[in-house]
């Protein structure tokens, strides 16, 4: 004998049981896929560039910090073209500032400080290092390259300069 439930259920019918098992493979199915779609999206997220986790950051000094290579030529001489390797990094107690370590090609231990505005840094007068003295500014033409004028002050002899830096 055939009873009510069975003929329900045989035809696709919900019963009281038949739907709770329904829901519960819905439900099942449904946590799968957000648990895939959470994992996916944490893996994408974390695959981010580090460079590119703020690319319209408003710190001024973004652009500026690495190495970059400096082109130098002296002003009175045209001929004696140098170069060298400048690092420029964040000036940790003020936030306006970066640091320009080998600035002027004295040693990679001596740094110059200089302030940032927009695309330029200015080097204001500072001793380097004993008896040695900078100043000058830096403006950047585009994300790789700044063109430099810069004042040496060594002694008694005082030499300028002008430097095409490149990263």
């Amino acid at each position: 004998m055939i009873t009510f439930t069975t003929v329900y259920i045989r035809k696709g019918y919900f019963t009281n049981s038949n739907f709770t098992l329904n829901f519960k493979v819905m439900f099942a199915r449904y946590l799968k896929h957000f648990t895939l779609m959470t994992f996916l999206l944490g893996v994408m997220v974390s695959c981010v560039p580090e460079g590119d986790l703020d690319p319209d950051s408003d710190d001024d000094r973004d652009k500026f910090v690495g190495s970059w290579r400096f082109d130098e030529t002296k002003v009175s001489r045209s001929v004696d073209a140098i170069n060298y390797t400048v690092t420029i990094s964040y000036d940790p107690g003020n936030t306006s500032q970066v640091l320009l370590r080998n600035f002027a090609n004295v040693g990679g231990s001596y740094s110059a400080y200089g302030i940032v505005t927009s695309n330029r840094i200015t080097i204001p007068s500072q001793e380097i290092t004993s008896g040695f003295r900078v100043s000058g500014s830096g403006t950047m033409s585009n994300l790789s390259t700044m063109s430099w004028e810069y004042t040496i002050i060594a002694g008694s002899d005082m030499e300028s300069f002008t430097a095409v830096a490149t990263k």
